[in-house]
């Protein structure tokens, strides 16, 4: 498959730490690459940092000049830039090379003029780039994020409240209902299944605002019990909204558990 650039943007949660994670997904079907085996990682340390430990809006502007400035080093040395994670206080560069980038790092630290640390060793299995790489928690959120975008374009106003539609495929009736039941559980409204067999789809509302991680936790955990339900998550949609009120959900500790249900295919079953 050709290669071609597909940067995304994401948050992951480590312990009680929040990181931005930013990476060129294009290499993702024909990682490693043979030709460039050598790993090397830049820390730029923040300055001026939030609580959560991402930086403030001026020091992303300071970090991002940083940063412009030594992928123009490193592009004259072959190197390919695969993407970056911040957090804690740092932004960290993920780099690879051909081969071991000698004197590199002191070309780097006298051409900043900050503070910079640096890691350099042989990762011909692209281990560095495959650690970051989005499960699927994390490509539920890149989709959601791609949905919202969308909206945003269309001058809605992600702080007011959204009718949000999940949508559910499923081609049994059993499985319509326990998706229907989960629904409720997550405290949507105007749940309904439309269609008939093999063809139903379940659908229920969130009212919310535009908040990826509210969203999210309804999202993936529909999309992740979907299987178990004879299901597929189609994903939602909104209409555009420019007024509203607020509304977070809270559906972290669901006492209902879809894996126990004992859903069989329908044989010969009538319709719903």
């Amino acid at each position: 498959m050709a290669y071609a650039t597909m940067y995304e943007m994401w948050r992951v949660l480590v312990g009680d730490q929040i990181f931005e994670v930013l990476l060129d997904l294009g290499h993702g079907e024909d990682f490693p690459l043979r030709t460039h085996p050598w790993f090397f990682g830049i820390r730029i340390p923040m300055t001026n940092r939030n609580a959560d430990g991402l930086p403030s809006e001026e020091e992303e502007g300071r970090l991002n000049a940083v940063e412009n400035r030594i992928r123009e080093v490193t592009k004259a040395r072959d190197g390919i830039y695969v993407g970056r994670r911040q957090g804690q206080g740092n932004r960290d560069l993920l780099f690879y090379f051909p081969k071991r980038p000698q004197g590199l790092d002191d070309r780097v630290r006298a051409s900043m003029g900050t503070e910079l640390l640096f890691i350099s060793r042989d990762d011909a299995a692209w281990k560095g780039y495959e650690q970051l790489l989005p499960g699927p928690r994390e490509w539920r959120r890149i989709e959601d994020g791609r949905l919202i975008a969308k909206l945003v374009e269309q001058n809605s106003d992600p702080k007011v409240e959204h009718n949000v539609m999940h949508r559910v495929a499923t081609s049994i009736s059993k499985g319509a209902e326990a998706l229907a039941e989960l629904m409720k559980k997550l405290e949507l409204s105007d749940i309904d299944t439309v269609g008939k067999k093999p063809d139903l789809i379940v659908v229920g509302v969130q009212k919310t605002t535009l908040d990826p991680e509210n969203i999210l936790k309804v999202s993936f955990v529909l999309e992740s019990k979907a299987d178990k339900a004879k299901g597929k998550y189609l994903g939602w949609i909104a209409e555009p909204t420019g007024d509203g009120g607020g509304g977070l959900l809270a559906v972290d500790d669901l006492e209902f558990d879809i894996d126990n249900l004992d859903i069989e295919d329908e044989e010969g079953e009538s319709g719903p």
